[in-house]
């Protein structure tokens, strides 16, 4: 009798203490979760970075076997994406500049176009509401920047962060790849010998993952922008580059991308005759349903590996724990899970 009601002391001490720890580690990740997503999306930029810098590592240059040392290999590579991307950005600004002048030089024209539609709209349809009270009001709430001067100074600080975020992001990212040998001998190191081998295949695998996903995420975005584009384009819809732009930008976005980028050009085309709303709207829905059903998963089939099923799964699950970017970062999180829940199951899978 005293022995049993010992087991069941200890047994409830053990589910105490082990609750508790839970609940503080849960506690000190949420206080935390803001630096441990900055460190999780340096590590999923490394890994995406990393082939070309081994690449460029361990190939011989000269004759008597000259390498690149492992820092000059990141440097060549970080300068390959700023010139790629310094390279794009020049020729993406002088449309875009263009296109944006060309905006704000026809925004008084457009707003009375705007308002004699909704006037129209409301004599046609007398039970919708006022809706150029809504239009009325603009002017006025402009005119009262000083009442939003603390909302600006908050948005001002959000910008900063984000842009703080963004360098930690990268410079986390450098040094992650500068020791990235040494961080994975250490972690190799914390399992037995016989096990290690089987570790280091489980992480080239998760590698190739966030790498392919990174991959993926630019493709889609590249794809739906020049689908918009050029949609819009031949619709004869104004301002066709910075609707494209809008579109692939946002297709960076789990779920909402699609709506968001299609709501400029829904705006731009209610300037137009009837007709060309509905095109646009066709030519929206034809785009997202290519994407749902074809692009994106023979792009993340090919690029993760994730099949369609659990990738919106994925998808919804990141979004109700951490909203957008939880959404964004759950495919290569959920491609790692499957690769070790994979490997776990292998391992203690009975033989025969």
């Amino acid at each position: 009798m005293l022995s049993s009601r010992t087991d069941l002391i200890v047994t409830t001490t053990v589910v105490i203490l082990t609750a508790l720890v839970v609940l503080t580690v849960a506690r000190l990740l949420w206080l935390v979760g803001e630096i441990l997503l900055v460190v999780l999306v340096a590590a999923i930029l490394a890994t995406g970075l990393s082939p070309p810098v081994e690449r460029l590592h361990n190939r011989r240059w000269t004759r008597r076997g000259r390498r690149l040392s492992r820092g000059a290999s990141i440097a060549v590579v970080y300068l390959a994406v700023l010139i790629g991307l310094g390279v794009i950005g020049s020729l993406l600004v002088t449309p875009m500049v263009s296109e944006t002048l060309e905006f704000i030089h026809r925004a008084p024209v457009l707003y009375q176009q705007l308002q004699e539609l909704l006037t129209g709209l409301n004599q046609r349809y007398a039970w919708l509401p006022d809706l150029t009270v809504i239009l009325q009001r603009l002017p006025h709430e402009a005119g009262r920047l000083s009442e939003y001067a603390g909302a600006a100074t908050g948005v001002a600080f959000r910008v900063f962060g984000g842009v703080v975020s963004a360098i930690s992001v990268l410079i986390l990212s450098i040094y992650m790849l500068l020791e990235g040998p040494g961080i994975r001998a250490g972690f190799l190191d914390l399992f037995a010998r016989q096990h290690r081998r089987r570790v280091e295949v489980v992480l080239d695998q998760v590698g190739r993952k966030f790498g392919g996903w990174l991959r993926g995420q630019l493709l889609l975005g590249l794809i739906i922008g020049l689908a918009v584009g050029i949609g819009t384009w031949l619709l004869g819809l104004p301002y066709p580059f910075l609707l494209g732009l809008a579109a692939g930008v946002t297709e960076l976005i789990p779920m909402l991308g699609p709506v968001l980028g299609a709501i400029p050009a829904v705006l731009v085309a209610l300037f137009g005759p009837w007709w060309r709303i509905v095109a646009v709207i066709v030519l929206f829905t034809v785009i997202q349903q290519a994407e749902n059903h074809l692009l994106v998963p023979r792009v993340m089939k090919m690029s993760v590996g994730l099949s369609p099923l659990l990738t919106i799964v994925a998808i919804l699950v990141g979004a109700k724990l951490m909203g957008i970017l939880g959404a964004l970062l759950a495919v290569p999180i959920a491609a790692a899970l499957q690769v070790i829940v994979g490997e776990v199951v292998r391992t203690f899978r009975p033989s025969g």
